[in-house]
């Protein structure tokens, strides 16, 4: 029979824990080193963090006798707070625990009566929770969910892996640790053992603590960094990128009925850049297209995008639709035609997809846009479903720019918007699955009372945000640009590197000064969990709307026609990579 095995129990075990800590059993302050509890009240413009860990932790939290700056007061440093930590021998995660003080998802229920909560946790358990789980993989991954589902799966949590006495123990808790992250995309695993490989750092002869302070420090300052890379939110970096040029002459709206301009169904998609002919669809000096544009992926189709842009050249390096397998995802793309009154579009993996036509840019004598901060019209989870949706728009206006969001839908579904004074087109403007908010950005036409109407194909609430109306004496034409990315958090363009964090607010220019509004498509890349970005005139405060929503680790596009005045910013309400993609602006 197997022996039961407590790594961090009393006794025996603490007096190799102080000398591993540098602290002399002998001393009255010994004692002291077993469990540290603190709180740094200092607000920082990151955000609140809980820290947890069991005695591997403690060291990382003593900031006397040769120990500190304590991992707490580096992320302080780094602008995080306030911060509240909890270490000691014998901490653990919570399923099997040999003492009722040790349990570390009680603790987080505690704390959070008291009104402590945080939308992110560094935590750093296991040794104890491997023992008591006879290095049994089925009993740590229930143990890790515990403490993981008690934080919540819209909390941020970053968690270490472990070293152990025995390779075997430690690979097993790190592979349940992997086991859960892969279910759970707002679980960050640090490699702790591949990162003791890389550096100098000497572990004690345990196999677990640190010899000393000065080794507790370095291992501090790996964490913080590693925690703040991966949840602090992103960084400014030097630079930023040319606005692209100009793409033909400013031009005014002309709606036009929603028709259908290509469908590559049933035929296998074409490799290479599709040329769709706009002659005779659009009326002639039309300088640039609102189109709905649709991927439409089977269950073998790998995860990709659809970049939308005028023909006559290369594609860009911009993306207008992402989509993964099984899905179907429309966005709506603002994009001139070139001299050559065409659209193209290209696949980055073969994949249908669907072209509908909202209106044109022609030279003169149409309708102008009016932009405005973005407000929310109708949200039918307080008012109510019904179909078809009928939403008065504010004013004697002809045209609106709205964003559709659909929520908590029973089944897969779209929604399309049109004059209520008009049949329901065989057309959409979003695609939406079962649950999950999706939205979608449209141009409509008011009808003569007043009113769009939004019809469902199957039962979804809807949320309708106003961005701005079209009027015939309207203030802004449409100047159409070559499309070209304005920021990629991954890769440091645009002056911001890293994810947006948890209510970030990132900035970064999208059109010349004089413009007043721009139009382009924003991308939330891999949420943690499920949220939104909301994107605005920076000289404005945050609206209550939202411009693109994203599930958790998805890739999620949508068209965004915002104010601006010069620079638009970009709120996140959960830590995301941030895209953003310029097709062109409004001037008077």
């Amino acid at each position: 029979m197997r022996i039961r095995r407590r790594w961090c129990v009393f006794g025996v075990v603490l007096v190799a824990l102080a000398a591993s800590l540098g602290v002399a059993p002998a001393r009255p302050a010994a004692a002291e080193t077993l469990f540290s509890q603190y709180i740094k009240p200092l607000p920082g413009p990151r955000g609140a963090v809980t820290v947890i860990g069991d005695s591997v932790m403690l060291g990382s939290a003593l900031e006397t006798d040769g120990y500190g700056p304590s991992v707490a007061q580096m992320l302080v440093d780094r602008g995080w707070g306030p911060v509240r930590m909890v270490a000691g021998v014998g901490l653990q995660a919570g399923l099997v625990v040999s003492t009722p003080g040790a349990n570390m998802t009680k603790w987080v229920i505690d704390r959070r009566a008291e009104g402590w909560d945080t939308p992110a946790y560094m935590v750093a358990l296991g040794s104890n929770d491997i023992g008591n789980c006879n290095s049994r993989q089925p009993c740590a991954e229930r143990d890790i969910l515990q403490l993981v589902d008690t934080i919540g799966e819209d909390r941020q949590i970053w968690w270490s892996l472990i070293t152990m006495p025995t390779q075997a123990d430690a690979d097993v808790w790190n592979r349940a640790l992997a086991a859960v992250a892969a279910t759970h995309p707002n679980v960050h695993l640090w490699d702790w053992p591949a990162a003791l490989a890389a550096s100098d750092i000497r572990l004690a002869p345990d196999g677990v603590h640190l010899p000393n302070g000065a080794e507790y420090r370095k291992k501090s300052t790996l964490m913080a960094n590693d925690f703040t890379a991966r949840l602090g939110g992103s960084e400014r970096t030097p630079g930023s990128v040319t606005l692209p040029p100009t793409a033909g002459a400013p031009g005014d709206y002309q709606p036009l009925p929603q028709v259908r301009l290509y469908d590559s169904r049933p035929l296998a998609s074409p490799p290479g850049p599709i040329s769709i002919s706009l002659a005779g669809a659009v009326p002639a000096g039309s300088t640039a297209v609102s189109v709905n544009v649709t991927a439409v992926a089977g269950p073998s189709t790998p995860a990709g995008y659809l970049s939308v842009y005028p023909c006559g050249g290369p594609p860009p390096p911009t993306s207008s639709v992402n989509f993964a397998p099984g899905q179907t995802r429309p966005n709506q793309v603002v994009v001139g035609v070139g001299a050559t009154d065409s659209l193209c579009v290209d696949a980055s993996t073969p994949v249908h997809f669907i072209v509908d036509l909202q209106g044109a840019f022609v030279p003169s004598a149409a309708l102008r846009l009016n932009p405005m901060t973005p407000s929310r019209l109708v949200d039918t989870r307080i008012s109510g479903r019904a179909d078809p949706l009928v939403v008065t728009i504010p004013g004697a206006v002809a045209g609106a720019v709205v964003n559709l969001t659909a929520v908590g839908a029973a089944a897969p579904g779209y929604l399309v918007a049109y004059p209520c004074d008009a049949a329901a087109p065989a057309t959409s403007n979003l695609n939406f699955v079962t649950g999950a908010a999706a939205a979608g950005s449209a141009y409509v036409q008011v009808g003569a009372a007043g009113t769009i109407c939004v019809h469902a194909n199957v039962p979804t609430d809807v949320v309708i945000d106003l961005q701005g109306t079209f009027t015939s004496g309207g203030a802004l034409r449409f100047q159409p640009a070559t499309p070209q990315r304005m920021v990629d958090t991954r890769a440091g363009i645009g002056g911001w590197r890293g994810q947006v964090g948890l209510g970030q607010t990132v900035d970064f220019p999208v059109a010349p000064p004089d413009a007043k509004a721009v139009t382009g498509n924003i991308t939330m890349v891999q949420p943690g969990v499920d949220g939104y970005f909301a994107a605005y005139d920076c000289g404005q405060p945050v609206p209550a709307t939202s411009s693109v929503n994203g599930g958790l680790g998805g890739v999620t596009a949508n068209a965004v026609t915002a104010s601006v005045s010069g620079s638009l910013c970009v709120t996140a309400s959960v830590g995301a990579h941030l895209l953003f993609d310029t097709t062109g602006w409004w001037v008077p």
